[in-house]
């Protein structure tokens, strides 16, 4: 049960708000009646979800329990002797009124209510409050769709109660997506036509996610698209049951569900003894890459020019200037040339400055907050088995072929992949640093402790660098660890510890070492554009089965200024309806989202 505003206190009209779900966490329908002091005085009923309010002038040193006709009984929370309320009157597409009651006997004072939506202040009204003050706000005030937050303060701005509201449920984009025709066939080319306007049917330039997909994959709970997420979900604590209700038109009373649900969910009450210290520093996710470099060895004069390369995975490279204090950054147009994985760093000071490069890595941030905070992503409520569809049948063609699950093919193991740069410091890597042979065919330089050549003056075959030998794959050849002792006449004695052969397979380096072997840093840079598989007319006269069951799936199409866009796609062999739903931004705080269906016939 929540109080509006917070509390219950005497002698104020105040309006009673309620949830009831079950042991499962999902909502349950419910009827009862509120009691005072055993004396019935209203039905107590849910709406929506099993959500409801009531209104009713609470009196202190008097109990209030709901007891429902189940049998179980709830009381309500304490009624405070005095204080302030503030409760929301009505609302409408222009304006919204409040009234700001206190209880009797306290004295007049200036009282201030703040309308804010994502931590940005858009208006604040203020007035004399004696016993009761009524507010009007004129939504104009805000310019975008979502949650408002009206925040009540007493002469000394303290905080004292909190109103959400929704606001402009119609600033959106308006999506409409045409399928060419409602029936296609196995293998046909189909297209839908998409348009986007805004609210007074102006065409938008809009950038949309786009996926065409079996319709059993569209579950009926816990859909979330983008404007459910972004201007709900997110907004209020906890998992919300069935979110899409409050955002589809066709239910005439989504508006009143939708209050409902911010009057529970979305409930507030101020306590000032707060123990756990919260962030509140500024955004820290940057599109560019930043760092700084530093010498270690401040002996030596640094440069004035201080440049650093940078490189991709591609090995395209380019040159850029760290400033007198060593910091540097990677801008988005570069970012943009060296998209496809990390991003590399060396610094072109000489060696003896001993440079040190520090990149900022942003996402442990990011991580390191996330850990404490509680997740908002849907979580999908359990199907029973019974009414679950089964999605994994086989699909067998006219000529009896089978499309199998998955295939499992065994081998030997290979190295692990590496992109182009690695590659290239694999190969330094071995040339520079890699073991090599001695006269007496011993592998030298590959296990730690394997060798005689400790010390080239008691060495029994000493060797210089430009004679040795670099070893062959596939090869065997003999390892050697030795203790060396002190010269006796003309020879050189020495001891052997441990003698084993081993097929050379040339040396293995970790990413990491490959890097401070070459004095290199690097980062994460942008990823690579992903590519959804689509047939051509080539793959379509296969005689396999196509078993695809999602058709079309893009995350950036872009309308023109008419704000149309045409997609195209080919059908697979699954006969069954497909569900198309386009979901956008036109990067001015309007979203949208829409579906349309399809049929693929045989």
């Amino acid at each position: 049960m929540f109080p509006e505003g917070g509390y219950l206190i005497n002698g104020i009209v105040s309006r009673l708000a309620f949830k009831a779900t079950n042991g499962k966490g999902t909502p349950s329908d419910i009827e009862g009646m509120l009691y005072e002091n055993d004396k019935p005085i209203i039905t107590v009923k849910s709406k929506h979800d099993g959500m409801g309010s009531v209104m009713f002038t609470p009196v202190r040193d008097k109990v209030y329990e709901v007891r429902l006709n189940n049998g179980k009984s709830y009381t309500l929370p304490k009624v405070q002797i005095q204080g302030i309320s503030l409760r929301l009157l009505r609302q409408n597409k222009e304006n919204v009124d409040f009234i700001i009651s206190q209880s009797y006997g306290l004295p007049q004072q200036m009282v201030y209510l703040i309308g804010h939506m994502r931590g940005k202040v858009y208006c604040m009204a203020k007035g004399v409050l004696k016993d009761n003050l009524k507010m009007r706000i004129p939504l104009s005030n805000f310019l975008y769709q979502g949650i408002a937050e009206f925040t009540l303060l007493n002469e000394a701005m303290e905080p004292i109660a909190e109103r959400l509201v929704y606001v402009h449920p119609e600033k959106k984009l308006y999506i409409t997506a045409e399928p060419e025709k409602k029936h296609f066939k196995t293998r046909e080319k189909a297209t839908i036509k998409i348009k986007v306007t805004d609210d007074k049917g102006n065409p938008i330039k809009a950038h949309l996610g786009v996926s065409v997909y079996d319709q059993a994959y569209d579950y009926t709970e816990n859909k979330h698209s983008l404007p459910v997420y972004c201007y709900l979900s997110s907004q209020i604590r906890g998992n919300i049951y069935n979110p899409t209700y409050y955002f589809d038109e066709e239910n005439s009373d989504r508006i009143e569900a939708l209050d409902l649900l911010l009057l529970t969910q979305g409930w507030r009450r101020y306590v000032w003894h707060i123990f756990n210290n919260s962030y509140s520093g500024r955004p820290f996710l940057l599109d560019e890459i930043v760092g700084i470099q530093t010498v270690k060895n401040r002996k030596k004069s640094v440069e004035t020019l201080q440049l650093i390369q940078v490189t991709g995975t591609e090995r395209n490279t380019t040159i850029i200037e760290a400033d007198s204090l060593g910091h540097f950054f990677v801008n988005t147009d570069l970012m943009k040339e060296l998209r496809g994985g990390y991003v590399y760093f060396k610094s072109l000071l000489p060696n003896n400055n001993k440079p040190i490069l520090e990149l900022v890595d942003f996402f442990n941030q990011i991580n390191s907050i996330r850990g404490s905070r509680q997740s908002y992503f849907p979580k999908l409520t359990p199907v029973d088995e019974e009414e679950q569809p089964l999605l994994n049948l086989p699909i067998v063609s006219s000529d009896t072929t089978v499309l199998l699950d998955g295939i499992t093919v065994t081998g030997k193991a290979q190295r692990l992949f590496r992109d182009k740069m690695m590659g290239h410091l694999d190969s330094l890597a071995q040339i520079n640093f890699g073991p090599w042979v001695c006269e007496h065919d011993f592998l030298e330089n590959y296990l730690p402790g394997y060798t005689h050549h400790h010390n080239p003056e008691y060495c029994p075959c000493p060797i210089t660098e430009k004679e040795r030998n670099t070893p062959i794959v596939g090869k065997s050849y003999a390892l050697l660890k030795a203790q060396y002792y002190e010269c006796i006449g003309e020879g050189n004695r020495f001891s052997v510890i441990d003698r084993r052969t081993i097929v050379y397979e040339g040396p293995e380096y970790s990413e990491e070492e490959l890097l401070r072997l070459n004095n290199i840093w690097r980062t994460k840079g942008y990823y690579a554009l992903r590519e959804f598989y689509q047939p051509d007319e080539v793959d379509l006269e296969s005689p396999i089965p196509d078993s695809r069951n999602t058709l079309f799936w893009s995350p950036s199409v872009v309308t023109d200024e008419k704000g149309e866009a045409i997609i195209s796609f080919y059908c697979s062999d699954i006969n069954t309806g497909f569900i198309g739903r386009i979901e956008g931004i036109n990067g001015l705080n309007l979203l949208g989202s829409t579906i349309c269906n399809l049929r693929v016939i045989k």
